[in-house]
């Protein structure tokens, strides 16, 4: 029997992944759409979407555990440059 690579996260892996990093994920079923909220100023928030084609996510199946890493990494880029910009 051998074990299988994991390939997708858990929406709870995620929710722990980005609020190791300073940061809130919540999935929004109205708009079917992630958001990403920074913890310390809850109104810097972004959809989360894919670096690649600035396409919302909206399932966490719809992107295997890599590219999940890349996109919270991006979003949270986007949200550190937005911040600054508001703030000059």
């Amino acid at each position: 029997m051998s074990k299988r690579k994991k390939t997708y996260y858990t929406l709870d892996e995620l929710k722990g992944l980005t609020e190791a990093r300073g940061y809130l994920l919540h999935f929004n079923p109205y708009f079917k759409v992630f958001e990403l909220k920074d913890k310390k100023h809850p109104e810097n928030w972004c959809w989360v979407i894919r670096p690649s084609n600035e396409v919302k996510v909206g399932q966490i199946r719809e992107c295997p555990m890599q590219e999940w890493d890349d996109m919270i990494d991006f979003n949270i880029a986007r949200l550190k440059k937005d911040a600054a910009s508001i703030n000059q």
